[in-house]
């Protein structure tokens, strides 16, 4: 089964669009990559750590994930397993991480959340943004 990928309708304008105004050919790239890295388990230079949210509890229950992102044309260094290519939290502008959850009956569907920049590890400690995607998340997985 092939998997799906797609940027959230509900979170698109307030968490792609400036990224996306930045960095014109992130959007393409993102899905492509998104989509060939769950299928493959290859992982795009651009990709760092994978890893769940536990906090604040309602993330952790609605099992989002994030993958820590060096937007292109940087990238993580090509030695580094995955598990340590990791964002730098005393360095907002190069903070970011791709959010996103899986489908819960539907394991091959994803939704995108967000991209988190600048100082994504703020953005995640804010309970506001994080209690909002959290029901977005439970809402995609309710459903696929």
């Amino acid at each position: 089964m092939r998997n799906e990928g797609s940027i959230n309708e509900y979170t698109r304008k307030d968490f792609f669009d400036d990224v996306f105004l930045k960095h014109p050919d992130l959007e393409q790239a993102i899905l492509q990559d998104f989509k060939h890295y769950k299928e493959t388990g290859e992982v795009p230079d651009y990709f760092g750590r994978d890893v769940a949210y536990t906090q604040p509890e309602a993330a952790y229950k609605s099992c989002m994930m994030h993958i820590h992102l060096c937007f292109p044309p940087d990238s993580f260094p090509t030695n580094r397993v995955q598990y340590y290519r990791t964002c730098k939290s005393n360095s907002p502008e190069n903070d970011a991480c791709l959010v996103y959850v899986q489908g819960l009956l539907e394991e091959n569907k994803y939704s995108l959340l967000a991209i988190m920049h600048p100082d994504a590890h703020g953005k995640a400690r804010n309970p506001k943004i994080m209690s909002y995607l959290a029901r977005i998340a439970q809402n995609f997985r309710d459903n696929n």
